[in-house]
């Protein structure tokens, strides 16, 4: 029986899952570009829109330098929950921050939070190919019993990671959601000021002109 209610959160995980957690970050870490790469490189395979939010980019190359920083920088957001899992409150301002950095995308180049979603599936594809390849199943078999088919414990492995990136993804939605209702707020008030202080405008001009109508 497995330790953790996965309906519950990630708040509300076991010591024992997030002990696996961390043990399993500890080998994809080995590898962590190559692995953040790999990730992106299955986004834009799978939805190649997302291209367009790296406009002055060749995504085609793995190698490129700004796709090997933007993966990075993703993969060290993982990291930082998974290290703070068991205080989520001290991760939650740089979640916010992403949802806020997003919105900023939203605006210029058609950000769409659906692309977390992409993300995430491409995330666990990788971290089960590699995880599948590493001795991390035997600690799996060691904490949750022998008589537990290999591939139940993975499964069970990449649900927990599922939740904690649906953690991640749940609060950048709410930020980003947020932040793009404040901008769009602001633009109306920004027009709302332009068209009153062209009403203001125009009617300053006509009592002008009435007043120099009635001068002369």
């Amino acid at each position: 029986m497995y330790s953790t209610d996965i309906n519950a959160g990630l708040r509300n995980i076991h010591k024992d899952d997030l002990n696996i957690l961390q043990d399993s970050w500890s080998i994809i870490h080995r590898n962590v570009q190559k692995i953040g790469v790999n990730i992106f490189t299955m986004i834009f395979e799978q939805c190649p829109e997302a291209k367009f939010l790296f406009p002055f980019t060749d995504t085609t190359r793995r190698d490129s330098d700004f796709i090997k920083f933007h993966s990075l920088r993703f993969m060290q957001a993982i990291e930082s929950v998974i290290n703070s899992a068991e205080n989520l409150n001290e991760i939650d301002p740089l979640l916010t921050n992403l949802g806020h950095v997003h919105g900023k995308l939203k605006e210029r180049l058609e950000f769409k939070p659906e692309y977390w979603t992409v993300f995430r599936e491409c995330t666990l594809y990788h971290f089960r190919r590699t995880l599948e390849k590493s001795n991390i199943i035997i600690k799996t078999r060691r904490l949750f019993g022998a008589v537990d088919p290999t591939h139940t414990n993975v499964d069970y492995l990449i649900t927990l990671w599922g939740m904690l990136l649906d953690y991640m993804i749940e609060k950048m939605t709410m930020s980003f959601r947020a932040d793009v209702r404040t901008r769009e707020l602001n633009k109306n008030n920004w027009f709302q000021n332009e068209e009153e202080q062209n009403t203001n405008f125009m009617e300053e001009r006509r009592e002008t002109m009435k007043m120099q109508r009635t001068e002369q």
